[in-house]
């Protein structure tokens, strides 16, 4: 087992579907949660107005994720 399997098991073996922001970061990425586990996240430009809470559909891209919108809420 590698150390980032060991840190975050499920992060380092990324699955698409829905993940919750945790925090937006000055460089356009976000932190999401996955799992329990916190990683970080690039972005596609349509995914903008980016808040801590938002559920996003998230989806694996060599072995971390990018997050392509959030879900709606109506």
């Amino acid at each position: 087992m590698n150390l980032i399997d060991a840190l975050l098991p499920r992060a380092s073996n990324p699955t698409g579907g829905s993940a919750v922001v945790s925090a937006v970061n000055t460089d356009g990425t976000v932190d999401i949660s996955v799992d329990g586990a916190t990683v970080p996240a690039a972005c596609l430009e349509g995914y903008a107005d980016r808040t801590p809470g938002d559920v996003v559909f998230v989806l694996p891209v060599r072995g971390g994720y990018v997050v392509i919108n959030r879900f709606s809420t109506s």
